[in-house]
């Protein structure tokens, strides 16, 4: 989730060297990521139902894909909360690589003076 090849006007790959390379931070590493690949039981031979070595850490990368988009889907359904409107038919289209910088403003990180503007409200009516 922390690469993105950046290209210029011409098309050519600007983000091809060690360089470029962002190395995962706290910003980016999660606090607990908690995985557990479940046996069926059905294939008592397998290695947990598994083909090959490479399935399992397509499938994580899956569901951390899902996992992601459905944090953006909730952090928009608070940002819209304070933003007074309804993105009730709005479709996320999240892209791969989901880097840090896309998700964050795709989760209204941006918007601070939304939220701010929210709370004063909000605090004025409960008081």
């Amino acid at each position: 989730m922390s690469e993105e090849y950046l290209t210029n006007p011409d098309g050519l790959v600007i983000t091809d060297s060690t360089w470029t390379y962002k190395i995962p931070t706290i910003d980016t590493i999660p606090k607990q990521l908690n995985v557990e690949i479940l046996n069926s039981g059905r294939h008592k031979n397998h290695i947990l139902s598994s083909k090959a070595s490479g399935e399992s850490p397509l499938l994580l990368a899956a569901s951390v894909h899902c996992a992601t988009r459905a944090a953006i889907k909730e952090a928009r359904k608070q940002i819209c909360t304070w933003k007074r409107r309804d993105e009730s038919g709005y479709a996320l289209q999240l892209d791969v690589p989901a880097t840090m910088p896309v998700v964050k403003e795709l989760c209204g990180l941006d918007s601070v003076e939304s939220y701010l503007k929210w709370i004063k409200e909000w605090r004025s009516t409960v008081s």
